[in-house]
């Protein structure tokens, strides 16, 4: 159907969640209006999607670190509404009216959005609803053979990603209890917090294109520094006592992790071919929703044989994920990027 209806389709589906969720006297509606926004929670990996449609390879870190700095946009400026949000009706309706207002932007995307595949046939979506359940289905083992005979340059990035999401699950278990015993966080508190991720988030995506255009194709060291930025961030926020030192470690923490996921977002166009480009970003989302099912499962596990087994656990996962990188990256994904870059040549040189 194309990148445009699905994403209408996505905001669409958010909106009948948060006015499902307003207008909700029972638990099984509460669990209803969940099932439209989780269905269709797609439309950050479309957006991702869409940059390799819309900007050539050079642009697309800056690109991948606006959609960032929008998402950190987001998480400052939710807990600022707070204060004129004093129901559950109105924070839903401000939900609802803000999905909905994101439908009139996604009609300002160019033409080339709108387009079922790149470069090949329309494909002729099929009707009735046995054909719903069908393209679903497809949708699913699709999915699977991307995952399964993806190149090995796809796979490292598979890994990276699924590991990077086991890790935040599984700290979660942890934070969650320092946040409500150690620190005493109370609504407010929650609210400021959330606020200042968002922020530290943002910046990082403000600085994300200098940085990883620095590092140019060759994104290994800068993956690496930052996973291991990333285990010192975990470990000192886990054990410090001081919320200076908390805050400033979470800080260094989201930083790192913003630059990781631009980079890897731009790492995958490059990759990627513009036929299966949105394929692959679903299944990094598809592994993401995943850790997100197993992750708070088994830090709950490890938390309730020892409180600090999770934060043991994660520091372990990053080192493992830079031995990955370190050496999958040189040897699997700059080998795809020379090769993606040499038949782009090719194509052009014919084209002209």
């Amino acid at each position: 159907m194309g990148r445009r209806a699905a994403l209408v389709i996505g905001a669409l589906a958010s909106a009948v969640g948060f006015t499902l969720v307003g207008f909700a006297t029972s638990m099984p509606l509460l669990w209803l209006s969940v099932i439209p926004g989780s269905l269709l929670a797609h439309n950050f990996t479309i957006a991702k999607a869409l940059v390799a449609d819309l900007a050539p390879p050079e642009e697309r870190a800056g690109i991948m670190g606006k959609l960032g700095l929008a998402a950190g946009l987001g998480f400052m400026v939710g807990p600022l509404v707070n204060p004129f949000v004093t129901t559950r009706m109105q924070a839903c309706m401000f939900a609802t009216g803000v999905n909905l207002f994101s439908v009139l932007t996604i009609f300002q995307l160019p033409a080339k959005a709108a387009t079922a595949a790149h470069g090949e046939e329309k494909k002729v979506a099929p009707k009735g609803l046995g054909a719903v359940f069908t393209t679903v289905w497809e949708a699913i083992k699709e999915v699977f053979v991307l995952a399964v005979a993806a190149p090995a340059s796809a796979r490292v990035i598979l890994v990276l990603r699924f590991g990077l999401s086991m890790g935040f699950h599984l700290f979660y278990t942890v934070m969650q209890m320092l946040l409500k015993d150690r620190f005493h966080f109370q609504p407010a508190d929650y609210s400021n917090y959330f606020a200042f991720i968002g922020l530290t988030y943002a910046f990082s995506q403000i600085v994300s294109r200098g940085i990883i255009n620095r590092f140019g194709k060759d994104q290994t060291m800068l993956l690496v520094i930052c996973l291991f930025s990333l285990l010192g961030g975990r470990l000192l926020s886990a054990i410090t006592t001081n919320t200076v030192v908390f805050y400033s470690a979470i800080a260094f923490t989201i930083f790192a992790l913003g630059i990781v996921n631009t980079s890897v977002n731009t790492t995958i166009t490059r990759i990627a071919s513009d036929s299966n480009v949105g394929g692959l970003m679903g299944v990094l989302d598809t592994s993401e929703k995943l850790a997100g099912i197993v992750g708070p499962a088994i830090g709950g596990a490890l938390y309730a044989y020892y409180h600090f087994a999770p934060v043991i656990v994660v520091c372990a996962g990053y080192v493992a994920l830079a031995l990955i990188v370190y050496v999958g990256f040189p040897r699997y994904v700059i080998p795809a990027i020379d090769n993606k870059e040499k038949d782009s040549a090719e194509v052009k040189a014919k084209t002209e």
